[in-house]
C-alpha cells in the first residue's frame, strides 16, 4: 500500500507545477499590474477589470452564449436520437459505430477546421459536384463547425447513460400498457437526464471558449471571447486583461463540473 501512495507524488508534483503554478500566476496577473516578462514586487490593480466594460468583450460575451447555445440546441437534437439508437442497436457493427463517432476526439481539431473553411469558399472540391458556398463570416458557417466539432460529445455521455439502463423498467412499462411515445416520456428520457445535463455542459464549454474555430470560419468578422483572449496575449499585449477573463471563464468552468458531478455521481456520463 505505501509504494501504491509513493506513486502519487509524481502526479501531485506534475499538478503542482503545469496546473496548479500557471493558475496562480495568471491569477495574481488578473489582479495586478505584474508583467510575465518582467515580473517585479506585486502591487495590487484593478486596471484589468476596466476591460470588462470595452464594447469588444460585451460584443464578444454574447456571441459566445449565443453561437454556444445555438450549437448545443442542435447538438441535442441531432445527438439524442443518434445516442437513442446506438443503445437501442442490436447490429454486429454496433461497436463500429461507436468507434466511428469517438475517431473525431482523437484527431486533430485544428485540421478539421480547415477542411471546413476550405468547404465554404466559393471555389473548393464541392465544384466538382456543382455546389458553391460562400459562408466564411456567417452564421451558418460557425454553427455547422461547432456542431461538427462538439457533437460527440453530446452524444457519448447520453449513450452512455441509455445504455446502461434498466431494460426491465422499459419492459415494466409496456406492460402497465404504456406506448412506445408515453415510455420514453414518462421512463427513458427522465432516466437518461444525467447524460442530457453532462452533455450539455460538456458541448457548451468548449463551444463557449472556442477561438480557433470563429477565427478560421468567422473570417475576422465574428469575434468569440476565445479571440479577446487570445488577442489581449499574444496581438494587443493586455496581459493582465486577458488573465482576468481567462480567470473567469475557470470559474465558469468549474462550476459547469460541479453540476456534472451533481448530476452524475458515480461518472456514468464522464468521458475522459
Amino acid at each position: 500500500m505505501n509504494k501504491l501512495k509513493n506513486l502519487v507524488y509524481p502526479y501531485l508534483l506534475w499538478m503542482g507545477v503545469l496546473v496548479l503554478l500557471p493558475t496562480l500566476l495568471v491569477l495574481l496577473l488578473s489582479i495586478s499590474d505584474l508583467d510575465i516578462f518582467n515580473l517585479g514586487p506585486f502591487n495590487f490593480s484593478d486596471d484589468a477589470f476596466s476591460f470588462l466594460g470595452r464594447e469588444e468583450v460585451k460584443i464578444a460575451a454574447i456571441n459566445s452564449i449565443k453561437y454556444s447555445v445555438l450549437a448545443t440546441i442542435f447538438c441535442f437534437v441531432i445527438g439524442y436520437p443518434v445516442a437513442y439508437f446506438l443503445s437501442n442497436s442490436n447490429s454486429k457493427n454496433k461497436t463500429l459505430y461507436v468507434t466511428l463517432l469517438i475517431i473525431p476526439i482523437w484527431s486533430n481539431m485544428l485540421l478539421r477546421i480547415i477542411a471546413w473553411e476550405r468547404l465554404f469558399f466559393p471555389v473548393s472540391i464541392l465544384n466538382v459536384f456543382g455546389i458553391s458556398l460562400d459562408l466564411i463570416g456567417t452564421d451558418t458557417a460557425i454553427i455547422i463547425g461547432m456542431v461538427s466539432m462538439y457533437l460527440p460529445f453530446m452524444v457519448l455521455p447520453i449513450y452512455s447513460v441509455l445504455e446502461k439502463l434498466d431494460k426491465n423498467l422499459i419492459e415494466a412499462s409496456k406492460d402497465l400498457g404504456a406506448n412506445e411515445f408515453k415510455t420514453f416520456r414518462k421512463v427513458i428520457f427522465p432516466l437518461s437526464i444525467g447524460g442530457v445535463v453532462s452533455g450539455t455542459i460538456m458541448t457548451l464549454l468548449p463551444a463557449m471558449t472556442a477561438f480557433a474555430l470563429p477565427e478560421r470560419l468567422g473570417g475576422s468578422k465574428i469575434i468569440l471571447i476565445g479571440n479577446i483572449v487570445e488577442d489581449y496575449f499574444i496581438k494587443s499585449g493586455n496581459i493582465n486583461a486577458g488573465s482576468l477573463i481567462s480567470i473567469i471563464l475557470m470559474v465558469v468552468i468549474v462550476v459547469m463540473f460541479i453540476v456534472i458531478v451533481k448530476f452524475d455521481k458515480e461518472g456514468e456520463t464522464l468521458i475522459w
